[in-house]
């Protein structure tokens, strides 16, 4: 089985998820972001991965989430937004987060030589066959296949993969996005629009992924938390 992790985009010290990474759609949820982990961690889960749009959209606010670490430390927290730099994905390391490092990974990825490749995940996000990049706002000009090995060769084999046109959709995962990025070698947390647990089972028969982001299918009760079956994948290293 592969592992269920829950994911919270985090706008102004609230929760959010906006459909397809447009700024301009964006939900609100009436719910802390403390109350709301200390849910998901009654429920099992060891991995949750927050989204700092703040710092993705280059948003001049504080941090609401750094104390999480030392909140929760049976958590694995990753953390992606607006990670452009090697000393601001050094901060991160250092607070006890596994940065998701994007725009820099995909623009300048020898900056990251060196850095622990077990802590380090890349974000690939994808439009059809482009890599998208600076909160999803442009798309790189680098060929696709030159950033994968580029990341490859410098010992980075996690990714999250997410297919863009589905991100906040509920419109199931996208397979064939996530079968690419896995055949290229890289070990994929796939991201965007899963629905329920049955679409676990779907990418669970893909080699190589090791995980699948859930944002709004667990905010909306769509996948349930007191199910079992919840509950294992939640747990699942």
């Amino acid at each position: 089985m592969i592992q269920l992790i829950p994911s919270l985009d985090l706008l102004g010290g609230g929760v959010v998820r906006l459909l397809h990474g447009d700024f301009d759609k964006v939900t609100h949820y009436e719910l802390k972001p403390e109350a709301w982990v200390a849910k998901l961690v009654e429920a099992g889960a060891t991995r949750i991965h927050l989204v700092d749009l703040d710092g993705a959209f280059g948003l001049a606010r504080q941090p609401h989430f750094h104390q999480f670490p030392e909140l929760f430390p049976q958590v694995r927290f990753q953390l992606g937004g607006g990670l452009r730099s090697r000393a601001v994905i050094e901060q991160a390391l250092a607070s006890g987060f596994d940065p998701v490092v994007g725009t820099l990974a995909v623009e300048k990825p020898r900056e990251l030589a060196g850095l622990p490749a077990d802590r380090v995940i890349v974000a690939l996000d994808l439009r059809g066959d482009r890599v998208v990049t600076k909160g999803w706002q442009a798309e790189s000009e680098c060929d696709s296949t030159d950033i994968f090995e580029s990341l490859l060769t410098l010992g980075f084999k996690r990714a999250l993969v997410t297919d863009v046109s589905r991100d906040g959709t509920l419109q199931g995962p996208g397979l064939e996005a996530t079968t690419w990025i896995s055949k290229e070698g890289f070990q994929v947390q796939a991201s965007g629009g899963l629905r329920n647990l049955e679409d676990l089972d779907a990418l669970s028969a893909i080699p190589g992924v090791i995980g699948a982001i859930s944002g709004k299918a667990l905010l909306e009760g769509r996948i349930a938390l007191d199910d079992p079956r919840t509950r294992a994948a939640l747990g699942a290293a």
